[in-house]
């Protein structure tokens, strides 16, 4: 059985989130999770920058982020960034993902006070965890899913809100036949 790892990079996110998040991370996957030391600042993403949007172009930050970093066939990447994203065709991304590569996760659409709730960090890191094993299910080959499942599309916060936390049983299945061994038996 391979082993895996899942290296997080993060841009403008505070340190105790992306700690909690990989301490998540560890109790669904059987890989190694580690912060890399690696810094992208938002600076090094003004090529990918859109000012007439003020968002970053996420496939485009897709494109550039895994040229700049390569992984091995068991290894995953997840940017997590305190920034907004689009891709051509819609007004923003949760986030994108790059098969066999990982995935980039935008959390300023995330955060409560934007659809003004009060600052809530279980709410934030709630929707943080979700957007990023989405992702990260992307980049392990898994499409969208149409049941109650952490792979449902998400069109609005609300939809975030409303999935649950985990892979339904088919996409357990299916992760397990393009992942042996990656998810923790429950």
């Amino acid at each position: 059985m391979a082993e895996y790892a899942i290296k997080i990079l993060s841009v403008g996110i505070p340190i105790e989130h992306i700690e909690w998040l990989e301490n998540m991370l560890r109790l669904i996957f059987n890989a190694s999770i580690v912060t890399d030391s690696k810094t992208i600042t938002l600076g090094s993403l003004i090529g990918v920058y859109s000012e007439e949007r003020e968002q970053l172009q996420a496939d485009k930050l897709l494109d550039y982020l895994s040229e700049k970093i390569g992984v091995l066939p068991h290894q995953r990447v997840l940017v997590v960034i305190d920034g907004d994203g689009f891709v051509e065709g819609l007004n923003f991304v949760f986030g994108i993902a790059k098969p066999n590569w990982g995935g980039i996760v935008f959390t300023e659409r995330l955060k409560p006070d934007l659809y003004g709730s009060t600052n809530s960090v279980q709410l934030f890191r709630a929707r943080l965890l979700k957007e990023s094993l989405h992702e990260l299910g992307h980049s392990f080959g898994l499409p969208h899913c149409s049941r109650n499942c952490v792979m449902r599309f998400s069109n609005s916060v609300y939809d975030v809100d409303s999935k649950p936390a985990t892979f339904c049983a088919q996409c357990q299945i299916r992760l397990n036949l393009e992942a042996p061994g990656l998810l923790r038996a429950r």
